[in-house]
This record gives structure tokens, sequence and C-alpha cells, in this order.
């Protein structure tokens, strides 16, 4: 499986770094944007006369450039013709030029007309003085914009491949706990230990073969998988009391996040009991979100090792769920005298 740092620049290089100029929240910001130079423009370049009117028409000008630009890389990016950083480059300052130059032509036909403004005697140095502040913003403007690009493309690398890193301090502890239900199986009951073998087997294939990133569906079948190697070690001391949603809700979760919640559940809560005891598991949409909850006895022999590495399990799932949710993801944990309770609150894929 290729490194999802890797993947993520391979993509990159072929994404455009502009912004979004056909979200509404990015053009209404490039209108306040535009506007504040343009006031700050008129206020370098006022020389007498009508100070209101000044700034009214140097605002109508370079509003006119601001928009119709974005109008345009709004338009081209739809069109697929924004994409290669260069490509962008050039074409992103070819169209606010192609603006100006169009502006600074009405701007110079009318300026005669309304007897306010530049004339036809002003031509060279009208046309030589917009341009060349328009290329200087524009350069500025995307310098900016890459460089928040790279910024922003940077931290979900380094959130990914931290995601990666916690993932991988999960899956050794997992496997170990299998062997040793292998092991103990081996010699008694040779037949229930290559059935364990076989599941344990399956369950690697899945996790291997998933993303970063996989469906609630596919989470319940590895979990699912787990829970059947760990009965051929308990018998009748495991039951699962499973609470699921007739339809199954739309939600991507981190690979192996229920899972370890649940070997803990069992490693924690009903493997101290003599008498074994039961895990409850249930799922539910909440509107937007979808919560899970995982509970299990609680032993009266409580092992602190045991609980310094339930801690540490927890803290990890509550990281890459972080990492994988943008902070969106809750995780609550209670504990009374008989159960110990982990719900997790996630938003549906609908609501990302």
């Amino acid at each position: 499986m290729p490194d999802i740092s890797e993947i993520s620049l391979t993509e990159a290089e072929n994404s455009s770094y502009l912004p979004d100029f056909c979200d509404g929240d990015v053009f209404l910001r490039l209108l306040l944007v535009v506007e504040l130079i343009a006031i700050s423009f008129a206020l370098v370049s006022y020389s007498g006369g009508n100070l209101f009117i000044h700034i009214a028409l140097i605002s109508v000008v370079m509003l006119w450039v601001g928009l119709t630009s974005a109008a345009c890389l709004c338009g081209l990016a739809r069109l697929g013709w924004l994409g290669a950083r260069t490509r962008t480059t050039w074409m992103a300052v070819a169209v606010v030029l192609a603006m100006t130059l169009l502006a600074s032509g009405l701007s110079l036909a009318f300026g005669g007309t309304l007897r306010y403004g530049p004339t036809a005697q002003d031509v060279a140095y009208t046309l030589a003085r917009n341009l060349s502040i328009a290329a200087i913003l524009t350069g500025l403007a995307l310098r900016y914009f890459y460089l928040h690009y790279e910024s922003d493309l940077r931290l979900k690398i380094q959130a990914q491949a931290r995601l990666q890193a916690l993932q991988a301090r999960i899956r050794p502890h997992f496997l170990f706990n299998s062997m040793n239900t292998i092991a103990s199986l081996t010699h008694d009951q040779p037949d229930l230990a290559e059935q364990a073998i076989e599941n344990l087997s399956d369950l690697f294939r899945a996790s291997l073969a998933a993303e970063s990133s996989i469906s609630l569906a596919q989470e319940l079948e590895l979990t699912r998988s787990y829970i059947e190697l760990e009965a051929l070690r308990l018998g009748e001391r495991l039951a699962i009391n499973w609470q699921l949603p007739d339809e199954e809700p739309s939600l991507t979760l981190p690979a192996l996040t229920l899972q370890p919640l649940v070997e803990n559940a069992i490693y924690h809560g009903v493997e101290p009991l003599a008498e074994g005891g039961a895990i409850d598991l249930s799922i539910r949409a909440n509107g937007s979100r979808i919560e899970i909850s995982i509970s299990n006895p609680v032993s009266p022999l409580r092992d602190d090792a045991r609980r310094a590495g339930n801690r540490m399990a927890i803290e990890n799932i509550r990281e890459r769920l972080a990492l994988a949710f943008d902070g969106a993801a809750e995780m609550e944990l209670s504990e009374s005298d008989s159960r110990y309770t982990v719900k997790l609150s996630l938003p549906s894929a609908e609501a990302a």
C-alpha cells in the first residue's frame, strides 16, 4: 500500500492552489479585501477635488477588476482548466491583466465624458500604472495563496502520518493478544486453534486491505472477527449484546477503532470475572451524528497495570478520531460500580 503522504503530495502537484472563488464566503472576503485596497490606493493618489468621488471611482474600477477576475477563475476551475501550479499561475495573471486592461480602457473612454479621471491624453501612463499595480497585487496574492495552500497541505500530511503511526501502535497489541489466544488452544484443542488461525488470517487480510478510513460496516466486520477469536478462548463466559439500527448509518472512521474498544472491554471487564460477563454494543443515529456505545462489566479486582493500559488505548483512539474528524469527534467515558462505558459521537458522512 503506498504511503498516504506520498499520495497527497502527488495529488497536490495536479491541484490548483487558488481558493474556491465559486464559494460565496470566499467571494465576499475578496470583495472586502479589494475595497480596502481601493480605499488605500485612493487616499494615496488623492491630489484634490472631491475625495469621496475619487474613492468611489477607484473602488468601481478595482471592484470590477477583482470580481470579474474571480468570476472568470471560478468558471475556468469548473471547466477543469485550472490544475497544475504553473498553468494556474499564468492563467490567473492573464485573467487579472486582461480585466485590468479592459477596465482601464473603459475608464479612459468615459473619463473625458465625465470630466473626471484619466483622459485620452493619459493613455500610456494610465495603462502602465494600472497594469503594473495589477501585476504587483496579483503576484502578492498568488504568493499568499500558494503559501497558505502549502501550509494547509503540510498540516494534513502530518496529521495523516500521525494517524498511521497511531494505528501501527494498536495493531501489535491486537496481534499479541490474538496469538496468545491461539497458543492457549494449540495443545488442548488443536481444531479450535486451526479455526482461530483462519479467523486471524481473515481479520488481518481485511485490515491490511483497508485504507486509513473504512466504512462502519467494515469496522463491524473486523470487530466480529475479533469477537469470534476471543469466544473460542472464553466460551460461554463472553456474551455480546448487539443493538444495531435496521439501516446502516453512513459513516467512515479510522480502521481498527471499535475493535480495540471491544478488546479493552473483554480484557479489562469480562476476562477478570470468573463467571464472565456481557458486553453491550449499541449504534444509533442522532440527527447528523452517529452515537456508538460500548459497555462492559467492572471487575471488583482492579489491576492498576491493566487500568493504565486501558487509559493508553483510550487516549490513542481519542487522538486518532480527533485527527480523522478534525476535532468534531467526541468521546465520553463513564464508570459506575457495575459497568464501564465508552461513548463515541461522530459526524455522519452526510454531515461531513
